[in-house]
């Protein structure tokens, strides 16, 4: 496997489930790809992408190469940007992977004063998850990510295989209900005062929240009733604002003001939060991710617990 073009190529698809949409990131025609991944396959006498499916998926063979791409890719990244450190260079581009509600918020501010500080320097944004955003901080396709965890921890976890971390706060989980729920107007509320209630949540692949729900009522002696399964947290708060459910979301993800729903501190014992870090490759040498990383603390300092 002496093409890291091909290497390339299928890690791509591999990301994105799609030669044409690896096409469009990379900048090839989609039959460069098609021909990248062909090679490969030929190479090694193993079909790596099934093509009979939409999405398209990998093969046994392909994630045991996805892989291995992401672990080349990542070195060849390092080695590029030590000696981009090395040579003093102020000129380049930034990667930056957050999640929606980190964009929505405080991460705006943070990317807006360093393209003022360092106009030399290209930001390229990316919005994703944690799970894909460490995948591509590891491939050498980001920087810099900004993460977050449904439950309390004091460390990404991950973090002893060479991943270095800077906790930026907390987002502290709320009450959301609708305007004129029968709670809305108590000053006390209590974890039992919801046993009835329906509840609102994330896919069932969501385990960590799911978990974080389950403790939260379990204090209140019952078991969530999840009427409603949501893939954006967006939808969640509007099923709210109709009435038909409540919902335990956090903090940066209710916008303001908030004149069609009512938000609450969470009751109970447990003070549930997100917790939320700026993560990195501790042995990648970025002249650049130093000012966005301080740039990040600031911004996150207005707008979450510490």
């Amino acid at each position: 496997m002496y093409d890291l073009r091909r290497l390339r190529a299928f890690h791509e698809v591999a990301e994105r489930r799609s030669f044409s949409a690896a096409a469009l990131e990379l900048g090839y025609a989609q039959s460069v790809i098609s021909h990248h991944i062909a090679a490969l396959e030929a190479e090694f006498g193993l079909t790596l992408v099934d093509r009979s499916t939409r999405p398209v998926r990998l093969t046994p063979a392909g994630e045991r190469l996805r892989g291995h791409a992401v672990a080349v890719l990542g070195r060849v990244a390092e080695a590029e940007d030590e000696l981009r450190a090395l040579a003093g260079l102020q000129t380049g581009t930034l990667r930056l992977g957050a999640f929606l509600t980190a964009w929505t918020s405080f991460v705006p501010a943070a990317v807006a004063r360093f393209e003022a500080a360092t106009p030399g320097v290209e930001v390229q944004v990316e919005q994703g998850e944690t799970e894909t955003a460490l995948r591509r901080l590891r491939a050498g396709d980001l920087d810099l990510a900004v993460i977050y965890y449904n439950l309390p921890t004091p460390q990404p976890p991950g973090a002893e295989d060479g991943l270095a971390w800077r906790h930026l706060g907390d987002d502290p989980y709320r009450l959301v209900l609708p305007a004129g729920h029968r709670l809305a107007r108590r000053r006390d509320i209590r974890v039992a005062d919801l046993a009835h209630e329906r509840f609102n949540a994330p896919v069932p692949e969501a385990l960590a929240y799911h978990a974080m729900l389950a403790d939260f009522c379990a204090e209140g002696g019952f078991a969530p009733q999840i009427a409603y399964t949501v893939d954006d947290v967006t939808v969640g708060r509007a099923l709210v604002t109709a009435g038909l459910c409540v919902g335990v979301m956090p903090e940066l993800t209710i916008p303001q003001p908030r004149p069609d729903i009512a938000v609450r501190a969470l009751p109970g014992t447990r003070g549930t939060h997100r917790t939320i870090f700026a993560v990195w490759l501790r042995n990648r040498r970025v002249p650049a991710v130093a000012p966005m990383l301080r740039l990040l603390e600031e911004a996150a300092a207005a707008r979450l617990l510490h």
